[in-house]
């Protein structure tokens, strides 16, 4: 298994969409709990601008010690939006417009020269199963679904 890939519909606009996928003011609503993206300078981008291909990246998760360094590599507003996901991985979140609902498709797949790791593959494919539902929860709803009270680390939802 060299990827996988899982999809939604969301009850909002394309644009809107995008900015939870591609802006730090979005993804840290849904998926992390810290974001900063940097211009080829170093510099931090604001928050609620989507980040642009080459832009380097800063992740914390929420209730987490857990931090990612990466790279935005693809970013077409409203369409495309890609990135390096830690080491081995890249993801490709593709947008359109399907029945007046926006579909947001996600490809996880092993970058050039990785080292395959089963089980990060597998983890991964099952927690973005939670975290694009908490998407769906976050921009339908306005509920975020993440765990932030308890420190089990065992919770499929921190």
């Amino acid at each position: 298994m060299q990827e996988f890939s899982h999809s939604i519909y969301l009850d909002a606009a394309i644009d809107e969409v995008y900015k939870y996928a591609a802006a730090a003011s979005g993804i840290i609503k849904w998926f992390i709990g810290e974001c900063d993206y940097f211009d080829k300078d170093g510099n931090i981008i604001d928050k609620a601008r989507p980040a642009v291909k080459g832009n380097k990246f800063r992740w914390k998760w929420l209730a987490k010690d857990l931090e990612i360094y990466g790279e935005v590599l693809e970013s077409k507003e409203n369409d495309t939006f890609g990135f390096t996901f830690g080491s081995n991985f890249n993801v490709t979140i593709n947008l359109s417009i399907s029945s007046g609902r926006t579909r947001l498709d996600l490809l996880q797949k092993y970058n050039k020269n990785s080292v395959k790791n089963d089980f990060a593959h597998i983890n991964c494919c099952v927690c973005w199963v939670f975290f694009l539902t908490n998407l769906k929860s976050v921009i339908e709803h306005g509920v975020d679904l993440r765990e932030t009270v308890s420190e089990d680390e065992a919770l499929v939802n921190r």
